[in-house]
């Protein structure tokens, strides 16, 4: 159990740190901590994990060029307003309506799918992110959460149904779309740096979709 507990916290803060990239611009603060050993260290440790190894040098070939750029923060903020915040025909923005069924426009089903979804957990994002409930960073924060509900959950039951609740967000919406989005991120973004950290974010979706499945069995037999 406490090796469950350690695991779900990691799991959430790194659900937790891709929501903050693709939530809002980077401040001169945030960048400035990708030069720090904390960082550092947390980036080498997820390369030991064989299939992040190759996304987390191209992540940090991207850092070590950002770090050098001038008016580095203006300059991230131009690409991420490039890629995220321009009409749906350009850039690559973070909305999963935009890349399920055939209509391709924004606030379609899976956004009241979302918003369903957060009414029903009793979860209210609307002072965290003016977004609609289908933005990426909103269905990362939400995995983050209901990860930590389930570690800690009073019962095997209750760590049941929020391990439930990870699968079912993870396969009922993430991975349905995010392969799409994370093409058309790297398509688009000419420096590279969010080009590079939705490549390890897809690396991430999958091995904690691989992780789950071996999971869920096991904590159902506690």
């Amino acid at each position: 159990m406490q090796e469950f507990m350690a695991t779900s916290e990691r799991r959430a803060q790194l659900y937790w740190w891709f929501s903050t990239l693709f939530a809002a611009e980077l401040s001169d603060e945030q960048i400035a901590e990708y030069d720090t050993y904390d960082v550092r260290s947390f980036l080498k440790s997820l390369s030991t994990l064989d299939p992040m190894r190759e996304a987390v040098a191209e992540l940090n070939d991207a850092i070590a060029r950002l770090l050098v750029r001038t008016d580095r923060q203006l300059e991230l903020a131009a690409d991420f307003a490039g890629l995220f915040l321009v009409d749906p025909k350009q850039g690559a923005l973070p909305y999963e309506s935009l890349y399920r069924g055939e209509a391709k426009l924004l606030m379609q089903a899976p956004m009241a799918e979302m918003q369903a979804r957060l009414d029903r957990l009793g979860i209210n994002v609307s002072d965290k992110y003016k977004e609609p409930a289908d933005h990426l960073a909103i269905e990362l924060d939400l995995m983050g959460n209901l990860i930590i509900r389930a570690a800690e959950a009073k019962s095997a039951a209750e760590r049941e149904r929020w391990l439930d609740e990870q699968e079912a967000l993870l396969h009922g919406h993430l991975l349905g779309w995010f392969d799409k989005f994370e093409s058309a991120c790297r398509a688009a973004d000419r420096f590279g740096f969010y080009g590079a950290s939705a490549r390890l974010l897809g690396v991430f979706l999958t091995m904690d979709a691989n992780y789950l499945s071996l999971v869920k069995p096991a904590q159902s037999a506690d």
